[in-house]
């Protein structure tokens, strides 16, 4: 299940840090947006923050998962801060690829996104997984966007 697990969220981070890569610009915006001193230096640091942890998950699946943890963490802490500010910020967390505003519905995906880096971390090399593994792995990655959705609709207030 590491496996699985490490190279699902090396996919995702390689996704969000080529998407801000890719539109620098809202990028950098949306780092402003949130208030995050040095935007223009954090559109470049952060992209190429997220490949190289994409990397390492392939490279070192254990350390990648540490390294993805607190990634996400810091992210979930921003994207936390933001909510309760009460300020309609839009989500840049894969490039400018949406105007949506930062909601709880992020902060459970990250949530998700979590849970993959600490299984991730209990593997030390990438393994031809099992059946089963792949079985709740599938399960996992299935079932995270139903839970994001049902948050979304239950715990964000429109304006």
């Amino acid at each position: 299940m590491a496996t699985v697990s490490a190279l699902f969220l090396a996919a995702v981070l390689w996704v969000a840090g080529v998407a801000k890569l890719v539109d620098r610009k809202r990028t950098v915006d949306g780092f402003g947006d949130l208030g995050l001193p040095a935007p223009q230096l954090l559109g470049w640091i952060v992209p190429v923050l997220e490949l190289a942890v994409g990397a390492l998950l392939i490279a070192s699946p254990g350390w990648g998962g540490v390294a993805a943890f607190g990634m996400l963490a810091s992210f979930t802490v921003v994207l936390v801060v933001t909510i309760r500010s009460g300020r309609l910020v839009p989500c840049r967390c894969f490039g400018g690829t949406s105007d949506d505003p930062v909601t709880w519905g992020q902060v459970a995906r990250n949530g998700w996104l979590l849970c993959h880096a600490v299984i991730a971390s209990l593997g030390s090399t990438l393994q031809r997984p099992s059946l089963v593994e792949i079985v709740v792995a599938a399960a996992t990655i299935a079932v995270g966007p139903i839970a994001i959705s049902w948050v979304e609709k239950r715990f964000t207030v429109t304006v």
